[in-house]
């Protein structure tokens, strides 16, 4: 496979035995091991042997699987802020989220709105999204808050 950005051989060797890149992944991972190695002086068997090992992280023969793995990896290693915010995010929208409550936040916390939309198909779903809403009251005020503070 001839890659446009990868240029250091061990991540090449790394991308042909475990990974599938698109283009912009191929672009994120490059310029991911370019920014480590010039700024950090991290080289990318340091990141491997630091990120991968040390977390038991083992790669299936998915090389779809792997990369998403990778990709996840790499932007908690970029963003751990963004990372751990989203996860509450995520945690908290999933706590609210029903057969008719459909959760949706702007993603990268770019915007300061949450969404609520329901399914309704009969008069006991109207109940049962009253209760849902009473019910998640206090985690809604709570997902609000994280979206707009960023945390």
């Amino acid at each position: 496979m001839g890659y446009k950005f990868l240029k250091d051989k061990d991540v090449i060797k790394f991308t042909e035995k475990f990974l599938h890149l698109s283009y912009s992944s191929e672009k994120e991972v490059a310029e991911f091991f370019k920014e480590l190695r010039d700024i950090k002086n991290i080289s990318f068997f340091e990141f491997i042997e630091n990120n991968l090992e040390k977390n038991n992280i083992v790669f299936s023969n998915n090389k779809k699987h792997n990369t998403a793995k990778f990709l996840k990896i790499i932007r908690e290693y970029k963003n751990p802020i963004m990372t751990k915010v989203m996860n509450k995010i995520k945690g908290l929208s999933n706590s609210i989220k029903s057969k008719i409550i459909k959760v949706d936040y702007p993603e990268n916390l770019e915007g300061d709105t949450l969404t609520l939309t329901i399914s309704i198909k009969n008069e006991e779903e109207v109940e049962r999204f009253i209760e849902d809403i009473q019910r998640n009251k206090e985690n809604i005020k709570k997902l609000i808050t994280t979206i707009k503070k960023g945390g």
